[in-house]
């Protein structure tokens, strides 16, 4: 379970509040009640980055085959139509 501390803790004992968050769990570090930033271990960092990316990386796949589907049911004109709206939006 995340350990929660106020920031003018971690502040003055940023060593102990590293420590923590490298031995025990996550530190959350709170200014006036409320959750502002982790301190996380660095390795836990890196999977949750990769996850990130991973899972940015299906949703664009899956954006990108759903916008393919629909393309292959354009008609010549639709399409002719289509690319003189965003020429035409673009500037």
């Amino acid at each position: 379970m995340p350990v929660k501390l106020k920031s003018s803790e971690v502040q003055q004992n940023f060593g102990q509040a590293m420590d923590r968050a490298l031995l025990e769990d996550d530190v959350i570090v709170e200014r006036y009640g409320t959750p502002r930033v982790a301190i996380v271990e660095y390795g836990r960092y890196r999977r949750l980055v990769k996850a990130e990316k991973e899972l940015l990386r299906a949703r664009l796949q899956q954006a990108s085959a759903a916008a393919s589907a629909r393309a292959a049911y354009l008609s010549e004109q639709e399409i002719d139509e289509l690319i003189e709206q965003a020429r035409t939006g673009a500037h």
